[in-house]
């Protein structure tokens, strides 16, 4: 026996053009009876199918294919930290209708936090839920043309701005808390940020001389320290109003922990409208159509990618009045 016989050198992969030579047709009709971009007959088709099946040929790469047509088929999104942003109920059901509307036009989403290297081949980039006033990607990315929707703010050059009417909200919770007697009111942040400065004017529309309390993330644990320290202090303050929802929860918490009953000696409302089943009472908030703006974001995104002049958006937002407000 020959030891050619027992040893054999590797094997090369199949490719496509093994499959046309094996089905007896041109290439361009094996890859046509794989693409669908051209007709092709069924008995052709099936041939071409068969023979592919023989040789182990899967069929083409598509990541190969879409970057032959200048696309990638991922888009980027740009989320801050993502520990934070999977904690975070609000940034969660956005992302949902975001990825719900790009799956279905065939489009994958990468999630990156705003201080990644944008280097890769990405179709298009969202900046959200980052807060931040500079990005060091936003130049380069505008420099290569790569379509850039922003949600929330900053409303850089170049770009698309999803918004939501954040000092309307803001003005409405701080009218509700005034129509119930509250006239010493005090406001946790977020960090700096369009939506933050937009929240405060909005509540200083009707108590211009809110107390601050101080910024922090949208996190149970953080707004807990930062509200505790804000007591140990000292406050007279009968209400708190929070940007976010699960800030107001972290509030709640701290508050009972320190013996004070919600609503009957602290009144506390948020800012998003989610839901958070753990907390047993309801929140005063404004609710903001979260689906709607991951669904208008996404929308954009495709109508950029096919070179449509796209205009920006700024969703309304609504008071939904729950247990943890009261009289003063």
């Amino acid at each position: 026996m020959l030891s050619s016989d027992l040893v054999s050198g590797p094997t090369r992969a199949p490719t496509l053009a093994d499959v046309a030579t094996e089905a007896g047709v041109s290439l361009s009709t094996a890859s046509h009876a794989f693409s669908g971009t051209k007709p092709v007959s069924a008995a052709t088709r099936e041939r071409v199918l068969a023979a592919a099946a023989s040789l182990g040929w899967t069929g083409p790469n598509p990541l190969a294919r879409n970057l032959r047509r200048g696309r990638s088929g991922v888009v980027g999104i740009a989320v801050g930290r993502l520990s934070t942003a999977f904690r975070d109920p609000a940034a969660l059901a956005m992302l949902d209708a975001v990825s719900e509307v790009l799956d279905a036009a065939g489009l994958g989403l990468l999630l990156m936090p705003d201080d990644a290297e944008v280097g890769l081949p990405l179709d298009a980039v969202i900046y959200d839920i980052c807060g931040r006033e500079t990005w060091g990607a936003y130049a380069d990315l505008v420099a290569r043309d790569v379509p850039l929707v922003v949600v929330e703010g900053p409303a850089w050059p170049g770009t698309t701005f999803i918004d939501i009417d954040h000092r309307a909200g803001a003005a409405a919770l701080g009218r509700h808390l005034h129509d119930l007697g509250h006239r010493r009111v005090a406001t946790l942040t977020l960090e700096a940020s369009h939506p933050q400065r937009e929240r405060e004017a909005g509540l200083r529309e009707v108590f211009p001389e809110v107390e601050v309390i101080g910024a922090c993330a949208s996190d149970v644990a953080a707004a807990q320290e930062t509200v505790g320290s804000w007591w140990d202090g000292g406050s007279s303050a009968t209400a708190v109003v929070c940007q976010s929802d699960v800030q107001a929860a972290g509030v709640v918490v701290e508050a009972r922990r320190r013996g004070l009953d919600v609503p009957g000696d602290l009144s506390v409302a948020g800012f998003d409208g989610v839901v958070l089943p753990w907390l047993d009472v309801e929140l005063t908030t404004v609710v903001q159509p979260l689906a709607d703006k991951g669904r208008a974001t996404a929308r954009a995104v495709l109508a950029r990618i096919a070179g449509e002049d796209v205009e920006d958006v700024v969703l309304p937002v609504r008071l939904r009045t729950g247990g943890s407000t009261g009289p003063a």
